[in-house]
C-alpha cells in the first residue's frame, strides 16, 4: 500500500503544479469498489484479487480525499454503474460478496462475454443506488462521477439480451429503444436526487460518449456522423442536462483537432 501512497502523492502534486481544480478518482471499475464497502468487494486492481483488502487497512478513496484537499483540489469518485466485469475472463474470479454473485438474477452477459448488472430491472438501480449513498454519507468527496459505459457498445448484429426483461417490464412501450433510454434516465434521476438528498453540495457529473446525436437523424445533433449516444448507448444527455439531473457533463471528445 505505501507504494500506491506514493503513486498517489506524485499524481496529485503534478496535478497541483498543473493547475487543475479536480481530480477524479476511479472507485468502481466495475462491480467491485477501491474503499472499504458493504456493498461490493475490494477491487482485484488493489490486490490482485476481488475481495482481498489491503494488507494494512489502506482505504485508497479515504487517502485521494484527503490529499487532494491538502492540495486545494476537489476529488470526484468515478464509477461504472452496471458493469460487473471488464472481460470475460473475470467473469469465474468474483468475490463471495459481489452483488452479482448473491444475486445472478440481475445479471446479462453482453456478446462479448462481459457481465452486466440489468439496467432493466429496478434492484439493479437499488443496488447502485445503495453503492453511490455508501461513498457519499461515508467519505468528504465532493463529487460523483459516471463515464460512457451504460448500454454496452452495440456489437455488429448482436443485441443486448434482455428480450425477457423487455417482455416483463416494458408494457408501456411499443418501442424497445425508449424502454431501454427511460431504464438509464430513472438511473440518472434518482442518482440526482439521492445526492441531493444527503449531502447538496455534491456535485453529480457524466463524461458521455462525444455525441448527442448526428445531425441527420435530429436537428438538435452535431454534424458529425458516429456512434449516438441516444441511439446507441441508450443514453439521453440532453434530457439530463435539460431536467438539472446532471451538474455536469465532459463529453469524451477523442477525435483529431481537425474535426
Amino acid at each position: 500500500a505505501w507504494q500506491l501512497r506514493v503513486q498517489m502523492d506524485e499524481v496529485l502534486d503534478n496535478c497541483q503544479d498543473m493547475g487543475f481544480n479536480t481530480v477524479f478518482l476511479q472507485v468502481r471499475p466495475s462491480g467491485d469498489a477501491l474503499y472499504k464497502s458493504d456493498i461490493f468487494p475490494w477491487s482485484r486492481y488493489l490486490t490482485g484479487t476481488q475481495g482481498t483488502a489491503p494488507s494494512d487497512g489502506f482505504d485508497p478513496l479515504e487517502y485521494a480525499v484527503n490529499e487532494a484537499h491538502k492540495r486545494g483540489m476537489q476529488l470526484h469518485a468515478w464509477i461504472n454503474p452496471y458493469r460487473v466485469t471488464n472481460s470475460s475472463n473475470d467473469n469465474g474470479k468474483l468475490a463471495a460478496n459481489n452483488p452479482a454473485v448473491s444475486r445472478p438474477d440481475l445479471v446479462l452477459t453482453d456478446s462479448s462475454g462481459k457481465m452486466y448488472l440489468n439496467p432493466g430491472e429496478a434492484d439493479s438501480i437499488d443496488i447502485i443506488l445503495e453503492g453511490i449513498r455508501e461513498i457519499v454519507r461515508n467519505y468528504d468527496v465532493d463529487g460523483i462521477h459516471m463515464d460512457d459505459y451504460f448500454y454496452p457498445y452495440p456489437a455488429k448484429g448482436m443485441d443486448f439480451p434482455d428480450d425477457a426483461s423487455f417482455a416483463r417490464y416494458g408494457g408501456g412501450f411499443t418501442n424497445r429503444a425508449d424502454w431501454r433510454r427511460s431504464n438509464v434516465n430513472i438511473l440518472i434521476q434518482k442518482i440526482h436526487e439521492t445526492i441531493r438528498g444527503l449531502k447538496p453540495w455534491v456535485k453529480f457529473g457524466i463524461s458521455p460518449f462525444g455525441i448527442y446525436r448526428n445531425e441527420k437523424n435530429d436537428p438538435l445533433g452535431s454534424k458529425t456522423n458516429g456512434l449516438q449516444n441516444y441511439d446507441d448507448l441508450y443514453a439521453d444527455v440532453l434530457l439530463w442536462a435539460r431536467n438539472g439531473w446532471v451538474d455536469y457533463n465532459i463529453p469524451q471528445i477523442y477525435w483529431k483537432i481537425g474535426h
